[in-house]
């Protein structure tokens, strides 16, 4: 399917957690990996070398972001594997993250694979509350989520594993999670019910959830220690330029290379991009090199074309199964938001315009009307968050308020069993301050997160009714 083809219409359906986070050479074992041999050329023309690093920078976005993602979290400053950063609630001073969630704080933590699998052991909640610990690979194909749509919420352990790992399952694991590559990543979620006052419970959770070497969980002794990793430094901003291309270099040793990619490895070659091999600009040709930066800005063109248009990522976010045989959609899940979610969890409606096709703006006043028959079908909760633009953070407004929905305490709904959320920047008064959601002065959008959609939401039958400018 060719996502800029895609109808445009006045919202986006999203299905996962819009969210960017904020956020070698060293070579795995040799019983860890697998060669990728290539058939190389002496040369390649400029216009092949263009073509061939847009497809290079679509096939390793998620790659070099990721390990961007890691590098911040896991290994610069305090950071270390296998420890839980836990979150509170965003605010519209967090800014490391676009388009955050304000209904579920957020769990990040990284794992090293190398010595040895991990364990993920996570709490038994209350029925009702929604959790999930979702684990991803360094190419952003999101492996499992752990909690309550997939196992409840009576609390469950798993085994995270390295491409490698073959056996039995340890006694007391559940299932075992394992990707393509020697780190996993995590973005658990638990959510907040009712407001401020339940921050509480929800950091009890979070404190509560456990990760720990295999040997630990067994009472066994630690396997020896894998050699440490002069790690490449990250810097803000080198995805924009060739330094990208180290950073694909660096990143590769980490990946168990899957067969399909077969092809995308032996056109890399001809960019001087190998397993194993620092990545040498200096000795290639400057028109090969000027050839390179024009194709590395090719594919942001299209993935921003991507986001900036009505899209259906949920293409984007999956199994490697799911996601083939493109590389682009993988690529675009990790532009539009790192840790994009599967649908089975979440599926979200970015609104863009109004019922008549128009930006919404703060200049005008707007309301959106569920009827009865038309509240989001979902077995946890719902809710619309609205964020500023073009930078899609959360507004700052005088009753702290960033989202708004059926967990909100106080919120309201008619007779008739409809529900109607207010949209504008001052007060639509007293009488409806309780349904109200504050928007900035200039422009924005919305987002309708639903956690746990039901069949309807998931098969694209439920419809999100428009936003209507308010007399």
């Amino acid at each position: 399917m060719n996502f800029l083809n895609f109808t445009r219409s006045r919202y986006t359906f999203l299905s996962a957690a819009l969210c960017i986070v904020f956020l070698a050479a060293c070579s795995p074992a040799p019983d860890q990996t697998q060669a990728v041999e290539s058939e190389t050329q002496d040369t390649v023309t400029p216009d092949e070398a263009r073509t061939i690093a847009k497809e290079t920078y679509l096939f390793s976005f998620g790659l070099v972001m990721n390990y961007r993602t890691m590098y911040r979290q896991a290994i610069m400053g305090d950071g270390r594997f296998g420890k839980w950063l836990h979150l509170d609630l965003s605010t519209p001073a967090d800014q490391d993250i676009v388009t955050p969630n304000n209904d579920t704080p957020y769990s990040y933590a990284w794992v090293d694979l190398r010595a040895e699998p991990w364990v993920l052991t996570l709490p038994k909640i209350e029925p009702d509350r929604f959790y999930t610990s979702q684990w991803d690979d360094l190419w952003a194909y999101v492996l499992d989520n752990v909690g309550s749509v997939n196992d409840g919420n009576d609390g469950t352990s798993v085994l995270l594993a390295p491409p490698s790992w073959s056996g039995d399952l340890p006694e007391g694991l559940d299932r075992v999670i394992q990707g393509e590559s020697d780190f996993l990543g995590t973005l658990s979620r638990v959510q907040v019910v009712g407001g401020m006052k339940d921050l509480p419970r929800t950091k009890e959770i979070q404190q509560s959830y456990e990760l720990q070497p295999l040997s630990a969980y067994l009472g066994e002794e630690a396997p020896a220690a894998v050699a440490p990793i002069d790690w490449m430094p990250w810097v803000e901003n080198d995805e924009l330029t060739e330094k990208y291309w180290e950073y694909v270099a660096f990143s590769l040793p980490f990946i168990t290379p899957h067969p399909d990619d077969r092809e995308m490895y032996e056109k890399m070659a001809l960019l001087g991009l190998e397993r194993g091999s620092d990545w040498e600009p200096d000795g290639l040709d400057p028109a090969i090199r000027e050839a390179m930066q024009a194709g590395l800005e090719d594919a942001r063109a299209e993935l921003l074309n991507i986001a900036e248009n009505p899209f259906d990522p949920a293409m984007f976010a999956g199994t490697r199964e799911g996601l083939n045989p493109t590389y682009l959609m993988r690529a675009a899940g990790v532009f539009i938001g790192i840790f994009v979610n599967t649908p089975e969890q979440s599926i979200y409606f970015a609104v863009m315009a109004d019922a008549e096709g128009n930006p919404l703006d703060g200049s005008q006043d707007f309301s959106l009307t569920l009827a009865a028959d038309q509240i989001p079908p979902v077995e946890y909760f719902w809710s619309f968050t609205m964020y500023n633009l073009p930078h899609r953070f959360l507004v700052d407004n005088p009753i702290d308020r960033y989202s708004i929905g059926s967990s909100t305490s106080g919120f309201r709904t008619a007779e008739d069993g409809s529900i109607t959320v207010y949209f504008s920047a001052d007060s639509p008064g007293e009488d409806k301050e309780s349904n109200w959601l504050p928007t900035p002065e200039g422009p924005w959008w919305v987002v309708l997160r639903t956690y746990g959609p039901g069949e309807t939401i998931q098969n694209k039958t439920w419809q999100l009714p428009p936003i209507n400018k308010m007399d």
